[in-house]
């Protein structure tokens, strides 16, 4: 992720096709650590390609599945990663889904940014995180004016 310091959320998955200890495979590719992005720096990286190379709906679906993820590593990651447009989107969607790890992350080291950003055309600003959304993102209360 462009705008991520480090290698936090990085982690090596044994990725092994054979289930034998077949001596041919010992040696293959097929059996070497691969590094991959834990889920929580995965999900900060779809979210930093909103709204060229990723949708709202595909980023919102994804987040639903999320009820998993670990609020210190997550505190970490949106601590150090420098794009505010993806850490305000994280917390639009992190609200909206309201898992249990949303109550245990650490606002406290976070900086969001000032001012307002514009992200989509004819979307609706946040009215908390200050950032452009497609209106059906919106929190229930604002989007019926009470």
């Amino acid at each position: 992720m462009r705008h991520h310091e480090g290698t936090a959320g990085v982690e090596n998955a044994d990725f092994d096709l054979s289930s034998e200890e077949d001596p041919e495979l010992v040696q293959s590719p097929w059996r070497w650590p691969m590094p991959m992005s834990s889920p929580e720096r995965a999900i900060l990286e779809m979210l930093d390609e909103i709204p060229k190379g990723e949708s709202f709906h595909k980023v919102d679906v994804a987040f639903e599945s999320l009820g998993n993820l670990r609020p210190r590593l997550l505190t970490t990651l949106l601590t150090t990663c420098r794009s505010v447009k993806t850490k305000r989107l994280f917390f639009v969607f992190a609200d909206k889904h309201n898992h249990a790890w949303r109550q245990h992350i650490d606002m406290s080291a976070i900086d969001l940014g000032r001012g307002d950003r514009a992200l989509t055309q004819g979307g609706r600003l946040h009215p908390t995180y200050r950032i452009t959304i497609p209106a059906e993102l919106m929190p229930k209360e604002s989007l019926h004016g009470t």
